[in-house]
């Protein structure tokens, strides 16, 4: 590196013009002054204090950040390093950080705050996303129902639960009188031990000479009535009677069941009653209990939002538009809505006339107009 340097006050600046070998070792008593010295062998001009941004580094942590103090100075932490794409620190405070979260691992439950949307997990097969929440997609021998995943099986297949478990249900079965068989003999039936605790078989000859010869009780009633449980013995009534020859249970009163599941055909020789009822917000959600919904658009548009047609395979709903004032004609539309599926290959009917309706029904994947009046 060479220097201008002159005895005396030197005026300006010294810089690379003009240069002069300086030889030897040089002391210089005073203090020099210049506005830039040049570095040959750089071929630029030497940073001078000013413009240094760190004067003082603490610390000496391989691979550690620099965290800026102030005032030109900086400290190193061991506990705070980056290397080989990885930044290393003992705890990290952020409001909100970005990416795919792919390489985080130990996330204890207790730790997520909030729900995570069925959209947000990846699942396999048997599962599905409604609406955001995670659901069994069922698959042969399976079916979902209020009650959550059940077992499927034949009507009169002789299976039913008992403890939450699949096991054998003689009530379930067919009746063995049908088509003019009866019990015999040979027949076998099984018997639950409870002795041992197994299920074990016996035939119908060992069943009534072991047991049931001693210990049944006589028939009451008149014929074909069914058989309840009296205080002592069997108890019956004339309004609850199977015909055997027609294969039919004939009930003189009222029958209540949570559901009816009709395999063949329903036959009806009185009046059906089914739910309706009158709907007038803007965003009503078709309940499970629905059947006929008057939609009182007065005052407002009514947007009617069908369930999945998925879980709801072979119901019917009957939508029609209501006006409460009968001496006005104004009134706004009705929209028909699904967010699964279609409706007739739209996602949206629209009902605009007063007293308009549409009769809808599932097939178990999208729902179909079957029934049509007015615009």
């Amino acid at each position: 590196m060479a220097y201008n340097v002159l005895k005396g006050i030197v005026e300006g600046s010294v810089d690379q013009h003009a240069d002069q070998e300086i030889e030897g070792i040089k002391v210089f008593k005073s203090t020099i002054s210049a506005s830039v010295f040049y570095d040959t062998d750089a071929q630029s001009p030497c940073a001078t204090v000013k413009d240094v941004a760190l004067t003082k580094i603490n610390g000496a942590t391989k691979n550690s950040v620099l965290v800026y103090n102030g005032a030109g100075e900086a400290t190193v932490n061991y506990n705070l390093t980056f290397s080989d794409d990885t930044l290393a620190a003992k705890k990290i405070w952020a409001t909100n950080i970005a990416g795919c979260g792919e390489g985080i691992t130990n996330i204890q439950p207790k730790n997520i705050s909030g729900k995570i949307p069925a959209t947000s997990i990846a699942h396999a097969a048997g599962l599905r996303d409604i609406r955001g929440k995670l659901q069994v997609h069922a698959g042969p021998g399976l079916t979902l129902n209020d009650d959550g995943l059940n077992v499927s099986y034949a009507p009169e297949s002789a299976l039913g639960f008992v403890g939450g478990k699949l096991t054998i249900d003689p009530t379930k079965a067919q009746n063995i009188q049908n088509g003019g068989q009866n019990i015999s003999d040979a027949d076998l039936l099984l018997i639950a031990d409870v002795s041992t605790g197994n299920v074990k078989n016996t035939s119908a000859a060992n069943l009534y000479n072991g047991y049931l010869k001693s210990k049944i009780p006589q028939a009451s009633g008149p014929l074909n009535a069914i058989q309840l449980k009296g205080k002592s013995g069997f108890d019956s009534s004339v309004n609850l009677t199977y015909d055997a020859k027609n294969n039919s249970l004939v009930v003189n009163g009222s029958l209540s069941a949570n559901k009816a599941e009709i395999n063949n055909s329903l036959v009806c020789n009185g009046a059906i009653y089914g739910n309706i009822k009158t709907v007038s917000p803007e965003y009503y959600e078709v309940q499970d209990t629905d059947y006929t919904i008057l939609c009182d658009s007065t005052k407002n548009v009514v947007n009617v939002i069908l369930p999945p047609a998925c879980n709801y395979a072979g119901r019917i709903l009957t939508i029609k538009k209501i006006n409460d004032n009968k001496h006005s004609l104004r009134s706004r539309p009705v929209k028909v809505r699904v967010q699964e599926g279609s409706i007739d290959f739209t996602d949206e009917i629209e009902l605009k006339m007063n007293y308009s309706s549409r009769t809808i029904q599932s097939d178990g994947d999208n729902w179909w107009v079957v029934g049509h009046k007015g615009t």
